[in-house]
């Protein structure tokens, strides 16, 4: 009896065998693209820049000036699965929430959103676009252009800037990886936490009512300094009660993000500043200051103002505690507050 041909890339003809060898390098390859195409993840993940991110303005090739600004950045931002288009993996970026250290002990706060892109046919590419405000800068676009890169992810590893560092430009190398769950910490508001709106200065008009505030959000640990321990505060979801003075019933949603600082060194003193989006308004600044308290951290007690210096002035009188994690979100899961 003739035996059978064996079937396989070693008994099949030279043409055949180097067919399947490509077709196993490619498959190869692929396999190594990072997918999330095929999980179910719709989830909010938060992210934490690391070392080496930094910030740089100035002149770069080709041309040549004097002028060059750097610094180091740490923050976070939050990243949510948007879909597959087949080749890539999309995320929604948003809450952007930095901070740009100077050489000069100056702060530059920077905040926005955008989109974020990884995946691939045969080489892993990503591409990272944000429209960011730069400290008092109107709000620009920044983008990463399609490049190689996107191996390591979850990690993000990606330059960003307005011109492709071309001459005079404003640059972001952003390092981050998603924060550990043990590292998130959400907080819920305690029934005391008030808004309240009023005039100040030259303007005369009665104060409106102290409204109950109700909802959460997360501090996220950044580092700490021989005086304080520094903190991301995301995910504000709060719900301020209708005015009891108008004919509508409405509760005002507050969103935002921000940071929080806690230590001292002879007295502990703490500090909140947050960019919040009160209702339909513009987004604003609200800031405690640096002022005494946090010796009962981890509870928060402080109070948060915006327009200083303007008629009308908007205070909250935040009161929160650690709240238990959710299971499915990076913020706590509350119900609707009953005012």
């Amino acid at each position: 009896m003739n035996a059978q041909p064996r079937v396989g890339i070693f008994s099949s003809s030279p043409k055949s065998r180097w067919r399947c060898i490509l077709m196993m390098v490619v498959l190869g390859v692929l396999s190594a693209v990072p997918s999330l195409a095929q999980t179910t993840d719709t989830g909010e993940h938060i992210y934490r820049l690391g070392s080496p991110s930094t910030f740089q303005r100035g002149c770069f090739a080709p041309c040549l000036c004097p002028v060059m600004q750097s610094g180091s950045e740490e923050g976070t931002f939050v990243l949510t699965a948007g879909g597959t288009d087949g080749l890539f993996n999309k995320y929604v970026v948003s809450e952007v929430n930095w901070i740009v250290a100077l050489p000069s002990g100056e702060t530059v706060r920077v905040t926005g959103s955008g989109s974020f892109k990884v995946g691939g046919e045969f080489a892993v590419q990503q591409q990272l676009s944000l429209d960011l405000k730069v400290g008092n800068d109107p709000v620009e676009h920044f983008d990463s252009g399609l490049v190689a890169g996107g191996g390591d992810f979850p990690r993000i590893d990606i330059t960003i800037s307005i011109h492709g560092q071309y001459c005079y430009d404003t640059v972001f190398h952003m390092e981050a990886a998603p924060v550990p769950p043990e590292e998130i910490h959400p907080y819920r508001l305690l029934p005391d936490s008030t808004f309240q709106q009023g005039c100040s200065g030259p303007c005369a008009c009665a104060p409106g009512a102290q409204r109950p505030v109700r909802g959460g959000f997360t501090l996220v640990e950044l580092g700490n300094d021989p005086l304080f321990t520094r903190f991301a505060v995301v995910l504000v979801k709060w719900l301020v009660a209708p005015d009891p003075t108008s004919a509508t019933s409405t509760s005002t949603p507050i969103t935002g993000a921000g940071s929080y600082r806690v230590g001292g060194e002879v007295a502990v003193e703490q500090q909140m500043a947050l960019d919040l989006k009160v209702g339909t308004l513009s987004p604003a600044i609200f800031d405690s200051g640096l002022v005494p308290g946090g010796q009962n951290f981890p509870r928060i007690d402080i109070r948060m103002t915006s327009g200083a210096g303007s008629c009308v002035t908007t205070t909250i009188d935040l009161h929160a505690k650690p709240a238990r994690l959710s299971t499915t979100s990076a913020a706590p899961t509350l119900e609707d507050p009953a005012f």
